[in-house]
Parts: C-alpha cells; sequence; structure tokens
C-alpha cells in the first residue's frame, strides 16, 4: 500500500506466492492475502494482469463460496472488485459466474444494531459495491441483465439505518449513472430529491457530500443526454 507504484513490477512473483495463503488455516492469513491482493490488483493495468487473471478469479470466487466467515467473504468481494478494475473488459467473461454469487449477497436481511448483522450488511453493501466496479470494466451491454435487482437492493439500503449501505449505494449509484447512461434515466425522478436531502443535510459527512457530489454530476450528465435525444426525436418528427 505504501510501496506504490515501485512495487508492482514485482507483481508476476508476489501474486502466485498468495494463492496458497487464501487457504491458510489461520483465520488472520486469509483476510490480510486478500487484503494484499487487492492492493496490488487496483493498481494493475489489464496487461499486467492478464497472466494471472484466470488463476486469481478462482481462488477468489472459490474462497467466497467455501468460506463460512462474512470477515473473509467481504474481503475476497473487495479483492474481486480490484481484479475487476485492473482488468477491465477482459473480466466480462466472468461476469455470469460471478454475479449469481453477489446477487444472493445483495438480498442479506438488513437488520439493524447486531453484531452478525453488521457483519451482513458489511458483505451486502461490498458486493453492491463490487456490481458497480464490474459494471464499469465490463460495459452497459455486460452489466444490463444485472442493472434492476442492483437498484432494488441498493434502493433498499437506503431505505434502512446503516449509513455505511448508504455509502455503498451513493457509490454505486455514481458508477450505474456512467455505465447505464439514458437507462439509468427512470430512476432519476426517486433518486434525485433524496441525494438533495442529503446533501442539505447537516449531519452529513463530508465523503458523503463528495460522493453525493459526484453523483449528481453524472445525474445532470444523464438529463442532458435524455434532452438531446428527446430535443432530435422531435426533430425527427417534425421533418
Amino acid at each position: 500500500e505504501h510501496c506504490q507504484p515501485n512495487i508492482l513490477k514485482y507483481s508476476e512473483g508476489i501474486l502466485p506466492a498468495l494463492y496458497p495463503l487464501l487457504h491458510d488455516p489461520n483465520i488472520t492469513v486469509q483476510v490480510t492475502s486478500c487484503y494484499v491482493l487487492e492492493q496490488f490488483c487496483e493498481r494493475l493495468e489489464p496487461k499486467n494482469i492478464r497472466s494471472s487473471l484466470n488463476a486469481l478469479v478462482q481462488k477468489l470466487v472459490q474462497l467466497l463460496s467455501t468460506s463460512q466467515r462474512r470477515s473473509i467473504q467481504e474481503m475476497s468481494v473487495a479483492a474481486l472488485s480490484a481484479v475487476a478494475v485492473a482488468a477491465e473488459e477482459e473480466f466480462s467473461v466472468y461476469l455470469p459466474h460471478i454475479a449469481p454469487m453477489l446477487l444472493q449477497l445483495i438480498e442479506l436481511p438488513i437488520v439493524a444494531d447486531t453484531s452478525d448483522q453488521k457483519q451482513n450488511n458489511a458483505l451486502r453493501g461490498r458486493a453492491l459495491e463490487c456490481f458497480g466496479h464490474m459494471a464499469i470494466a465490463c460495459g452497459k451491454s455486460s452489466f444490463s441483465p444485472y442493472f434492476t435487482p442492483v437498484m432494488k437492493s441498493a434502493a433498499q439500503g437506503l431505505s434502512s439505518e446503516d449509513t455505511d449501505l448508504h455509502e455503498f449505494a451513493y457509490v454505486l449509484f455514481a458508477n450505474l449513472a456512467k455505465v447505464m447512461e439514458e437507462e439509468f434515466g427512470p430512476v432519476l425522478p426517486e433518486l434525485v430529491p433524496h441525494l438533495l436531502k442529503v446533501v442539505e443535510s447537516e449531519d452529513g459527512a463530508l465523503e458523503w457530500a463528495e460522493n453525493v457530489s459526484i453523483l449528481l454530476y453524472r445525474i445532470i450528465f444523464i438529463y442532458n443526454t435524455l434532452l438531446s435525444l428527446w430535443i432530435t426525436y422531435m426533430i425527427y418528427l417534425l421533418t
């Protein structure tokens, strides 16, 4: 984390060395290994991760599907997000295999103020975050089948009292607004008033304000796009 970018040139040797540690009997070793993978991968370019991509995805998916610990599942999802960021469109082939697992995670029940549920909420939020990164990486056509259930889950998070889920939702919305473009338009009438209330709220944290501002900027872009499309269509009808 603190040796970027010089340490990245050793990624071809370091990443394979981490694979067996993902299944170490020590929980701390597993969590730390996921963290190291995340830190490496989110800063790599597609050409640098290409040779390791298949092995990385397989190992992380295996860890996510076999571990019963929420903390390890959360870290494996975060690492998968970083892999998607690095791989960009080359991640598209893995999306149909990973998305069904994440769809189950974003449906975890939200119940406030219990330690177990807090872990569930965190995992649910990480899965939403991963969907956002995969959308950016894979593009609109690949991500479209998952748009509706992901948006529904994020909206449910906004209706809860868990501020972390709110934060995950704002970041997701910003990413999906960028990817889905005009298809994001139908959700704006309900979403924009909520975002404006957040910006006006005195108890909103600075980080919230930054993410909401980014989202509002992208929403303005979408509105302008929709307006341009409407004007073009009206001109077409009149000619």
